[in-house]
């Protein structure tokens, strides 16, 4: 009987230590994929500001523009009539 007892015991000895090595196993990953999910949305969000800035710098280059040719235009008209 105390053969049974022992066997009893080591069975649920590795029983346990199996599902410690499981959550283990388990928490790892979870702290690996939490690791992950905090790296994208860093990255999301460094791109979006990229973007936003690229999007501010085009509206700038494009007023600038429109700024340009606007004074090319009045300049022009300018000299046409000055020349009259």
């Amino acid at each position: 009987m105390s053969n049974n007892i022992q066997q009893s015991f080591e069975s649920g000895k590795a029983h346990a230590e199996g599902e410690c090595q499981a959550r283990h196993a388990a928490e790892t990953v979870k702290d690996a994929v939490g690791a992950a999910v905090d790296s994208a949305q860093q990255q999301q969000h460094r791109a979006a500001d990229a973007v936003h800035q690229t999007g501010e710098q085009v509206a700038q280059a494009t007023q600038n523009a429109a700024t340009a040719a606007k004074d090319a235009v009045a300049g022009a008209g300018s000299a046409a009539t000055g020349s009259h």
